[in-house]
């Protein structure tokens, strides 16, 4: 008779690194992007002018571009 459990180890369900890589891979591209893309909305806003409703857009788009920078900020290392 074996003593080996039928279930599996916290250690073996855990996801492996290439498991890992494949998720983080996409989501650091679209970040990546994402910072590159959202200074493009800087001088239209700031152009139109910063009311109210401007305003909370602009914020938004800045806290986008921060987790953009923060998320994708390794994309381009090699793998």
């Amino acid at each position: 008779m074996s003593s080996a459990s039928p279930f599996r180890s916290p250690m073996e369900a855990a996801p492996s690194s290439v498991d890992r890589q494949s998720l983080t891979r996409p989501l650091q591209f679209i970040a990546f992007w994402l910072a590159i893309v959202t200074p493009l909305a800087y001088p239209p806003l700031l152009l139109g002018g910063l009311d109210g409703q401007s305003f909370l857009i602009f914020v938004g788009v800045v806290a986008l571009n921060v987790f953009g920078l923060l998320a994708g900020r390794g994309y381009g290392d090699p793998a």
